[in-house]
């Protein structure tokens, strides 16, 4: 086996550096380790994803389940507890049927979690790929 090329290793490290930088300010932003999960990052992600400016920016309960993929249901359940019992995920009793409840993100998880999206597109901004990777594409 030869010897790893010394310039993909120093990019690799520095890759390596950004994630860490990213990983990092996802828990400064959110302000509690207990939010350094990744099944919480699937979950305020793909709610994210999913808004669409509307008033109506409710999820069931349910539907917040799928958005974490790689636990169970009944952990789910505990994870978006946690997220109400913080105030990042609120709870409202569903007009449609009183029965139900529907959450949506607060305010302040969505600035949140616009301010880590910003900031990750800054930090990987500049790492841009080489040169030949881009003509390729």
């Amino acid at each position: 086996m030869g010897k790893p090329n010394r310039q993909v290793n120093i990019r690799r490290r520095q890759f390596i550096q950004l994630l860490n930088s990213t990983d990092q300010y996802w828990m400064d932003v959110l302000g509690d380790k207990l939010f350094h999960d990744l099944n919480y990052y699937d979950l305020f992600t793909q709610m994210w994803l999913r808004l669409n400016g509307t008033p109506a920016d409710t999820f069931c309960k349910s539907e917040l389940y799928q958005l974490m993929p790689n636990i169970s249901q009944r952990t789910a359940i505990k994870y978006i507890q946690v997220a109400i019992d913080h105030g990042l995920l609120i709870e409202h009793v569903d007009p449609e049927d009183l029965r139900s409840k529907r959450i949506a993100m607060s305010a302040d998880l969505k600035r949140k979690i616009e301010m880590f999206l910003d900031y990750s597109i800054a930090v990987f901004e500049v790492f841009p790929l080489p040169a030949s990777r881009q003509q390729g594409s």
